[in-house]
């Protein structure tokens, strides 16, 4: 985190498996219980495979003083010691969790629960599409989680069916050389006990785990071996389009030279929205590739004019 960055407050959600899960709640300068801020909930990408709620973009850190926003980054366990289905019981549990009495009593009724946005970054933004659709829920044997006024995707992935996932890539376009399958050990056993985690810092060997999953096409086997649900059930395009259903207004922003996730994952998105009729906003950015908003000077205006937008309807 930059010098100077806002400092959250830490609150345990989760306690399963022996593995704490953690949320960092930022607060708005202005929010009083009197004047309590709405919830912009994110979570981080990775390939749902490595990543961690400390690797927040500027953009995000800056928001609750420059939106009037209470900004929260939450973790979720990591695959492939845990599957898909575990990993979106994470997601609805943090959701949950802000309708909590102890929410309320640790952020001192500074937080407005009754209006929430969810966001997320690459992997992170298909949870977001997820949770505010209840996409994949009834498949993995899961409750919905609770309504959001809408949702906000960067560069997210969408669809597992995707040849992109499916297809081995040696060496991935943006490496030059082949990742051997020593330096993913053990992150890649999914019966490693020093592997299960909620978090993982952007800076370990496990940061080499997304990249191996694309050189081998991995993604569909560590998310959902073992679970006999297809990836079909996760395939947010698909899955509105036979279905027809409804969806909170949804922002989804990529950037068209994009390495890590095919712009076609959320083109595919888009183009059903538009069917639909949907309330939604598609931003696409010329030449830019995977995590563009992390640079300090992206202040994703347009994400936060829609935010704003939701917030007033």
């Amino acid at each position: 985190m930059a010098s100077g960055s806002p400092k959250p407050v830490e609150i345990l959600f989760k306690q399963v498996d022996g593995i704490d899960i953690y949320m960092d709640v930022y607060f708005s300068p202005t929010s009083s219980p009197e004047n309590p801020a709405p919830i912009l909930l994110w979570w981080h990408g990775g390939g749902l495979l490595q990543g961690t709620r400390k690797s927040v973009a500027p953009h995000y850190l800056s928001a609750p003083a420059k939106h009037n926003l209470t900004f929260i980054s939450a973790d979720y366990r990591l695959a492939p010691q845990f599957r898909f289905p575990a990993i979106l019981s994470d997601c609805a549990d943090a959701m949950k969790f802000l309708h909590t009495k102890e929410f309320q009593q640790t952020t001192e009724g500074r937080v407005d629960a009754s209006r929430v946005i969810l966001s997320g970054s690459s992997a992170g933004g298909w949870l977001s599409l997820l949770c505010a659709s209840g996409i994949g829920f009834e498949a993995a044997g899961l409750q919905k989680p609770p309504t959001v006024l809408g949702s906000t995707s960067i560069y997210p992935i969408t669809d597992l069916e995707d040849p992109f996932w499916n297809t081995p890539q040696r060496p991935v376009s943006y490496l030059d050389r082949i990742i051997l399958k020593e330096e993913v050990q053990p992150f890649i056993n999914p019966a490693d006990p020093g592997s299960r985690l909620a978090s993982s810092p952007m800076d370990n060997q496990r940061s080499m785990f997304y990249h191996y999953m694309l050189q081998e096409a991995l993604l569909p086997d560590l998310l959902l071996s073992g679970t006999n649900i297809p990836p079909s059930a996760f395939s947010v395009a698909p899955f509105l389009k036979s279905s027809h259903k409804t969806i909170p207004p949804t922002y989804i922003t990529h950037g068209d030279a994009d390495t890590k996730v095919p712009v076609r994952q959320s083109r595919d998105v888009a183009e059903v929205l538009k069917e639909l009729k949907a309330d939604y906003v598609y931003e696409e950015i010329p030449g830019e590739d995977h995590r563009f908003d992390r640079l300090p000077e992206c202040e994703m205006e347009n994400m936060y004019e829609f935010i704003n937008w939701v917030l007033r309807h």
